[in-house]
């Protein structure tokens, strides 16, 4: 499962499941584009550096993936220090809890920007060079939210719903061109958003969930960089869900 000569760039890999995918797809052969938010240069850097001991080429690149110009720029500048993206895996993402009742248009927007927006704008971005070398890998960041009813989770789960749906048509129009476009919707995972949550509020969501945890980061990581591969060939416009069981 070599991804020798690739290039792989990954939003929001400073920390948590972005990083874990970075690094990921490092240990399968990859170089990799490092993308995160300007505040968090400094982590983002940080997974450079583990990349690089890992004895693969990397580059950090800030950018704001909701705003197109920022996209462009960044895949601009990404394609010249390592050449044109292989695959690409639209990981950043963000959270506003809130019920319907209480909802505000602001959070609505920014969840669906960070979410959806900006994976439509990515994708849009490195489409064209992969449907010209005839190969290519979208992977987008699901979640079992956009799936299975969650209290408190309008912003997200629609987000997440539309994402998956991007993922299908994508799927659909690249397909004879080599490319493959999957989504990958994990359940509840150890990361810096889950851990914010409230404790009675996390033992209770680790009581719906048959391995009875939430996932580590690598857990899932592995998942999306086997779709990343050769091996994944014949996976595209699929859902796959990396749950432990929760919702099934």
């Amino acid at each position: 499962m070599s991804l020798n000569g690739r290039v792989a760039l990954v939003t929001g890999s400073a920390r948590g499941l972005g990083r874990a995918t970075a690094l990921a797809l490092a240990g399968k052969g990859a170089d990799l584009i490092i993308n995160d938010i300007a505040r968090n240069e400094a982590a983002g850097r940080a997974v450079v550096d583990e990349v690089e001991r890992m004895e693969r080429r990397a580059y950090f690149v800030a950018a704001d993936v909701t705003s197109e110009a920022d996209v462009d720029r960044m895949i601009a500048h990404a394609t010249e220090q390592l050449g044109p993206i292989d695959v690409l895996v639209n990981n950043a993402g963000i959270n506003r809890d809130g019920l319907m009742k209480n909802a505000r248009k602001e959070d609505w927007d920014a969840v669906i920007g960070v979410n959806l927006t900006a994976a439509f704008l990515c994708s849009k971005a490195v489409i064209n060079s992969m449907r010209d070398r005839e190969w290519g890998r979208i992977v987008n960041v699901a979640s079992i939210v956009a799936e299975r009813a969650v209290v408190g989770t309008p912003y997200y789960a629609a987000s997440k719903a539309g994402l998956i749906g991007l993922t299908k048509a994508t799927a659909a129009e690249v397909a004879r061109r080599g490319v493959t476009v999957n989504a990958v919707a994990p359940g509840w995972i150890e990361t810096p958003m889950t851990n914010a949550l409230p404790a009675d509020y996390r033992a209770g969501l680790v009581s719906q969930i048959p391995l009875g945890r939430f996932a580590q980061p690598e857990e899932i990581a592995s998942v999306i960089a086997f779709l990343a591969t050769e091996d994944a060939s014949y996976v595209t416009g699929t859902l796959v869900e990396v749950t432990g069981g929760f919702g099934m």
